[in-house]
């Protein structure tokens, strides 16, 4: 019996649901050849996947599920990856935490710092594949203000605030430790 659950979802709203999740630019690349369609698909300026049909709609779906299935295969080696490198190094205290905002942010309350002061460096690019530059700086008790660092550019304001807390993480732990 077919159900809403049970009914699979159509291949570009899967891919764009995706991408809306984990804060990354899709764009799709059409192109004609006579009577031949192609269409390409890039996330964060990669081509991840591409098909071809006489119907470009068709062509779009068949590019987005061929997309879905490379990021599979991707995610599934990362993982194993992930799982080999905890293997040698034994467990880990942190886990596999990445450096982020919100570690930097904690740094600051337990040490009575205020909050982390970000600001746009830049902004720019078409709509579909804008860039993002953010810096960040603290002021930290002992020291004053820290360098200001400058992250790199980013698809989101998000990943560029994390790319700029990331170097100051970095310079912080040279200076405490």
């Amino acid at each position: 019996m077919v159900t809403p659950e049970t009914l699979p979802m159509h291949p570009v709203r899967e891919l764009q649901e995706r991408c809306q999740q984990q804060d990354e630019g899709l764009e799709y690349k059409a192109t004609r050849n006579g009577n031949l369609a192609t269409v390409q698909v890039f996330i964060d300026g990669v081509e991840i996947g591409v098909a071809q049909n006489p119907q470009k709609k068709m062509a779009q779906k068949l590019a987005a599920r061929n997309a879905l299935a490379a990021l599979k295969v991707v995610e599934t080696e990362a993982k194993e990856k992930e799982k080999e490198k905890e293997n040698e190094e034994g467990p880990k205290k942190n886990g596999s935490q990445t450096f982020t905002r919100q570690t930097l942010n904690d740094i600051c309350l337990r040490r009575n710092w205020p909050m982390p002061l970000y600001r746009c460096v830049s902004e720019g690019g078409p709509a579909h594949a804008k860039r993002f530059i953010f810096a960040v700086r603290v002021n930290t008790s002992d020291k004053g203000w820290t360098d200001e660092c400058v992250g790199e550019p980013m698809p989101s304001v998000k990943k560029a605030k994390d790319s700029a807390a990331v170097l100051l993480l970095e310079l912080l732990n040279r200076w405490y430790a």
